[in-house]
């Protein structure tokens, strides 16, 4: 038996796409069809659903354990178990092989779904899982697990007396041996040491965030968990935090993580931009970061000293300047937050318009085959089983096939065959210019989408930067006037606008 392992993926709704259904070929992968097809299925089973038998609503009852995690934004875990061709497994020694691989996983408690496929010469069953338990809610570590599931199964055909995998039993005795001659523990793995040395010095979510910042690192929210905390590099690469910090520690010493949420508390992670946005932003921060560290530093003259009223306003001037360019810069972070958010509504309402094409489209093509595409199918195989009659009239021996060659039956025969060889290529030529004739609006409409969705993108931008300009115009000329104000009015506006002075500007909202 050989387990394998497939990386945790996102989507169960995918998985069952793919394992309960025939591979598309390369044709349909092309044209963006699905493949509705089971012929490799050969049966399926439901496990820890509660009593559901169905694969769907199994699957639909997965999807719905695993929006209990918050954390968790890879629920779908999915091995298989494959024999040798000598092997003949009955189905319910495959089944008890899949439960026996769950709890050597220790996940013999959460949802799961084999599938065996008939598609291969060796018989094999598919095991998606869910990760999240549908109980605690809490997702399990599968760390090593193939070593886990090589171990187990080598220790089952040492119990058959008869070892498969030669080479599985060579890897697991060198392990073994390296084991017995090192006896010191295994290192932690890699941790980045700008993550490591921020977390170390902070004590809370803001000073982490603040320490990140001054490396020119940002902080986002998961785009799938917004409660997972992630890192984004200057380079653009994202990870989640807890889970970097956790490498460096043994396991079962990690930073728990609830001790996490505690000590970042202070920080509104529903707030964060996501990935993307903090992408975009360390990309646009990066040319302004080059083109200053590049530019020549401004030669100063040497000049009199001034005399003492001048220092006192080159002071005043150098203090304005100083607080207009921290006002701008406070303008400038809720200005962005709001933005942030406009781009994000911009962009749900894009994706949902695309969504509602694409199964339109599907629908269409789907009718399209049902309709059409049966039609030329079946015409197709009238003129197939014509050809079939005459070949074999035509193979004829014996009086019967003297008679048939000397009436001349034969020769219009013969003509009537080459008619049919023309009529197939025909038909199928028809089928293909009728499916280009359907194709081609679905693609202009969806170019005509993509257009109108990159205009619309571009638009929101110049409104954007037309609204800043007018926000911090506004902003600027209301400092100036309560700058220029005398000073028993700025008195009375104040006690207007009660305790405080003046109200921030919202002209964005």
């Amino acid at each position: 038996m050989v387990p394998r392992v497939s990386r945790p993926g996102r989507s169960f709704t995918g998985a069952w796409a793919y394992y309960f259904h025939d591979k598309r070929s390369l044709e349909q992968i092309e044209r963006g069809e699905g493949q509705h097809t089971v012929g490799r299925v050969e049966w399926f089973h439901v496990e820890n659903a509660a009593g559901i038998e169905d694969e769907r609503a199994a699957i639909g009852l997965m999807i719905d354990t695993a929006r209990q995690s918050k954390r968790c934004e890879k629920p779908v875990y999915a091995f298989s178990l494959g024999w040798h061709p000598e092997q003949r497994p009955e189905r319910a020694e495959m089944i008890e092989a899949a439960r026996a691989a769950l709890q050597v996983l220790e996940m013999q408690d959460h949802q799961a779904v084999f599938v065996a496929h008939n598609d291969t010469a060796h018989r094999h069953v598919h095991v998606i899982v869910n990760r999240v338990h549908p109980e605690t809610g809490l997702a399990k570590n599968n760390y090593r697990d193939q070593q886990k599931l090589s171990a187990w199964a080598l220790e089952q055909e040492r119990a058959q007396n008869r070892i498969y995998c030669k080479a599985r039993e060579f890897n697991a005795l060198a392990r073994q041996v390296a084991r017995e001659q090192d006896g010191r523990p295994t290192p932690g793995r890699y941790v980045d040491n700008t993550l490591a040395e921020c977390w170390s010095r902070s004590d809370g979510g803001q000073s982490f965030k603040a320490a990140l910042e001054a490396k020119g690192w940002g902080l986002a929210k998961g785009d799938r968990k917004e409660n997972v905390l992630m890192v984004v590099t200057p380079s653009g690469r994202a990870f989640a935090v807890l889970r970097e910090l956790n490498k460096g520690f043994p396991k079962g010493q990690g930073i728990k993580a609830a001790d996490f949420d505690r000590q970042t508390a202070d920080l509104k992670r529903d707030a964060l931009p996501n990935v993307a946005q903090v992408q975009a932003a360390l990309r646009a921060a990066g040319p302004r970061k080059a083109q200053e560290q590049t530019q020549e530093p401004e030669r100063i003259e040497p000049q009199a000293p001034p005399s003492a009223r001048e220092a006192f306003r080159a002071v005043g001037v150098a203090l304005a300047r100083q607080a207009t360019a921290a006002r701008e810069a406070e303008h400038r972070e809720r200005f962005e937050d709001w933005a942030a958010r406009e781009r994000q509504r911009l962009f749900s309402r894009q994706l949902e318009a695309r969504d509602v094409l694409h199964l339109a489209h599907e629908r269409t093509r789907e009718l399209w085959a049902n309709r059409e595409g049966e039609s030329f199918d079946r015409r197709r195989q009238e003129a197939s089983a014509e050809m079939r009659a005459i070949e074999e009239r035509q193979a004829q021996t014996g009086l019967k096939g003297w008679v048939y060659r000397v009436s001349g039956q034969a020769e219009t025969e013969r003509e009537e065959l080459d008619a049919l060889r023309v009529r197939k290529h025909d038909l199928t030529r028809e089928q293909n210019t009728a499916w280009e004739a359907m194709e081609a609006p679905l693609r202009a409409e969806a170019a005509a989408l993509k257009t109108r969705q990159e205009g619309e993108l571009q638009q929101l931008e110049q409104r954007l930067a037309e609204r800043w300009e007018q926000s911090w115009s506004r902003a600027r000329e209301r400092a100036n006037e309560n700058t220029h104000t005398p000073k028993p009015e700025r008195k009375a506006e104040q006690q207007s606008h009660g305790r405080g002075g003046r109200s921030r500007s919202r002209d964005y909202d």
